[in-house]
C-alpha cells in the first residue's frame, strides 16, 4: 500500500529488498490544455534535455555515467516524468532534476532535432494501418474538438514555434502543482531531497483542470473506412463510450464481459478469428478508462481483403453473448484469469507505484479494485447476459477500419 505524505504530495512504496527507485513527477500539462498541437508533447520533452548550465550532451553524460534512465510521457490531462536510478545516486541525480525544473535550457538545436525526428514519426503513422484505424475511432466517438478526438498532422510540427512550447512550459510545469510518487529504496533522506526546492513546498494548487466530463457528449455510431495506398493488411476498431461509471459495479461485472470476449489468449474473439477462421494473429477486447469517459474497444489486424469477414465475426461473437448464456466452466476460468492479472498488476513495489500513478491521472481510487473483487466473487452467468444485452448492442458499435 502506498504511503501518502501527510499534505497528500508525495506517496511513497518502500522496499527494503532493492537498492534501485522509481520516482514519477506528474503535472497536470497534457495535450488537452494545449492551445496548439503538440505544444505539450513537445514540452514534456525538450526540458529534460538541457539545463542553463548544461548542454544536452552534457546532461546525456551525466546520466548516462550513473546508469539513470529518464522518460516522459504526455497523455490527454498529465504529463510525467519518470526516473529509475539506484539509491545511493540520489543526492547527486536530483539536484539536476531540480534544475531541469527551474532552470531548463529550451534550446534552439535541440528543439530543431526533435522537430525533424517528431516530422518524419507523424508523417509515418499516416501511411500505417493500426495508427490510423485508432485515429479515425477515437475522432468518431469523440469529435474532433474534444481532447481525445484531436491529432497532430506533420504540418502541426512544422507551425509550431520554440516561443509557443516554453510559455506553454511555464503555465503548466509549477511544481506547486505536481505530485510525486516514489518506489522502490525509499528513506527519510529521500524525502528531505524530493521535498527541497521552495516552490514544491507551496500550497497545492490544481491549477486550470479541466472537467473532463462537462465534455464528452455520445456521438451517432458510425462506420468509417480510410483507405492507405500499398497496404498488405487492415486495422479494425470496434466499440463504443460505455454509459458507466467506473466505480458501477456495472464496470466491474463489464471487465469479466470484456475478458471473456476478448482479454486472454483463450477468449472468444481468439477461438473464433484466430484460431477458427485464421484471419489474424490476435484480436483482443479492451476498456480504458479517461476522465469522464470509459471507452470499450475490439482491435485487430487482419489480412488484406479479409476484413469485411472479420468485423462480421466480432459482430456475431458480440450478438452470442447476449443471446447466449456463458457457460459455468468458461465464467470460472475466465475469473481466474482476472484474478492472475491483478497478482501480477500488485506484484512488487515498481507496479503499484505504477497502478498508483495511472490511478491518480484517470481520476480513480480503489472503489474500482474493491468492486471489481466483488464481482469476481460474486456475478452471476445471467446477470453477464443482462449486461451483455444492454452494453454491447450491434447498433451501438463504431466500426473503423484502415488499409485495403
Amino acid at each position: 500500500m502506498a504511503k501518502p505524505s501527510a499534505d497528500g504530495r508525495i506517496a511513497f512504496f518502500p522496499s527494503e529488498n532493492t537498492d534501485l527507485l522509481k520516482i514519477d513527477w506528474l503535472f497536470e500539462a497534457g495535450s488537452a490544455y494545449q492551445q496548439q498541437p503538440l505544444c505539450a508533447s513537445a514540452a514534456s520533452k525538450l526540458y529534460t534535455l538541457a539545463t542553463a548550465n548544461s548542454p544536452s550532451t552534457a546532461v546525456a553524460e551525466f546520466f548516462d555515467f550513473r546508469g539513470v534512465i529518464l522518460e516522459t510521457n504526455c497523455d490527454v490531462y498529465q504529463s510525467t516524468l519518470t526516473l529509475y536510478m539506484l539509491r545511493r545516486h540520489a543526492e547527486e541525480v536530483l539536484p539536476m532534476i531540480e534544475e531541469m525544473f527551474s532552470r531548463p535550457a529550451f534550446s534552439e538545436d535541440d528543439y530543431k532535432v526533435w522537430q525533424s525526428k517528431r516530422y518524419e514519426e507523424i508523417s509515418t503513422l499516416e501511411h500505417r494501418t493500426a495508427p490510423m484505424a485508432r485515429r479515425q475511432f477515437y475522432q468518431s466517438l469523440f469529435g474532433e474538438r474534444h481532447p481525445l478526438g484531436r491529432y497532430a498532422t506533420p504540418q502541426d510540427v512544422q507551425k509550431l514555434q520554440l516561443a509557443t512550447i516554453k510559455d506553454f512550459w511555464h503555465r503548466h510545469y509549477d511544481l506547486g502543482c505536481c505530485r510525486i510518487v516514489a518506489a522502490g529504496a525509499v528513506d527519510e533522506r529521500l524525502n528531505v531531497l524530493l521535498r527541497r526546492p521552495e516552490s514544491f513546498n507551496a500550497p497545492m494548487r490544481e491549477y486550470g483542470r479541466i472537467d473532463a466530463s462537462a465534455t464528452v457528449t455520445l456521438i451517432r455510431p458510425q462506420a468509417l473506412h480510410y483507405s492507405i495506398k500499398d497496404a498488405t493488411q487492415t486495422s479494425l476498431r470496434i466499440g463504443r463510450i460505455l454509459p458507466v461509471a467506473w466505480d458501477s459495479m456495472d464496470y466491474a461485472r463489464f471487465i469479466i464481459l470484456t475478458t471473456l470476449l476478448g482479454g486472454y489468449f483463450g477468449s472468444r474473439l481468439m477461438a473464433n478469428i484466430r484460431e477458427d477462421k485464421g484471419l489474424t494473429y490476435g484480436i483482443y477486447a479492451r476498456t480504458q478508462i479517461y476522465r469522464g469517459a470509459i471507452v470499450f474497444y475490439i482491435t485487430a489486424d487482419v489480412a488484406g481483403g479479409m476484413a469485411d469477414k472479420a468485423v462480421q465475426e466480432v459482430l456475431n461473437e458480440l450478438r452470442r453473448l447476449a443471446d447466449e448464456r456463458v457457460g459455468e466452466d468458461e465464467l470460472a476460468l475466465v475469473k481466474n484469469v482476472l484474478v492472475g492479472d491483478f497478482l501480477r498488476s500488485v506484484d512488487g513495489v515498481f507496479e503499484l507505484s505504477t497502478r498508483y500513478c495511472d490511478m491518480l491521472a484517470n481520476g480513480v481510487d480503489e472503489r474500482l479494485t474493491d468492486n471489481l473483487r466483488r464481482a469476481v466473487n460474486e456475478t452471476t452467468a445471467t446477470e453477464l447476459q443482462e449486461l451483455a444485452q444492454r452494453l454491447l448492442r450491434v447498433e451501438d458499435m463504431t466500426v473503423c477500419t484502415a488499409g485495403v
